[in-house]
C-alpha cells in the first residue's frame, strides 16, 4: 500500500468519523470549496454552503450512520483518487426507525498537499427505507 493511500484511507475514516457524529462543520473540512454531491433522490448540490445545507437536512434525520470502503484507489499521478463502498443508516420516523442500505462513490483530490472531496455520489439499495427489526 502506498503512502497516499494510506493518507487518503486516514482522511476518509476521520470524514466518517465526523460524519457519525452528525458534526457539519467537522465534516465540511473534508471537502473541497467547489466540491459536488449527487445525493439519492435529490437534485445535485455544489460548493461548501451548499453541501452544508445538504448535512445539517440529513443529520436531523439520521440515528446511526455507517460507511464500510470497499475499494480505494489513487491515480499514477497521486493527486486524485476514488473509493467505494456501502452505507447503513437509520433513519428516525414517526411510525419507528427505517434501515437504509446504500452506497457511495467518492472522488478525492489532492489540494495543496492535503486530501479532499471533490465528488460524491450516493444511492440506496432499496426503492424505500424498511422498518428496523427489534
Amino acid at each position: 500500500m502506498t503512502t497516499e493511500t494510506e493518507n487518503v484511507r486516514a482522511r476518509s475514516r476521520d470524514l466518517v468519523a465526523a460524519e457519525a457524529a452528525q458534526d457539519t462543520e467537522a465534516a465540511l473540512a473534508f471537502w473541497a470549496e467547489d466540491a459536488v454531491a449527487h445525493p439519492a433522490g435529490t437534485p445535485q448540490v455544489k460548493g461548501l454552503d451548499a453541501i452544508r445545507t445538504l448535512y445539517d437536512g440529513f443529520f436531523s434525520q439520521i440515528k446511526h450512520f455507517e460507511s464500510i470502503p470497499s475499494h480505494l484507489e489513487v491515480s499514477q499521478g497521486g493527486d486524485l483518487a476514488y473509493e467505494y463502498g456501502v452505507n447503513r443508516i437509520v433513519l428516525s420516523s414517526p411510525d419507528g426507525d427505517l434501515l437504509d442500505l446504500g452506497k457511495y462513490l467518492v472522488v478525492w483530490k489532492k489540494i495543496e498537499g492535503e486530501w479532499f472531496v471533490t465528488a460524491l455520489s450516493f444511492t440506496s439499495d432499496a426503492g424505500a427505507p424498511a422498518p428496523v427489526e427489534p
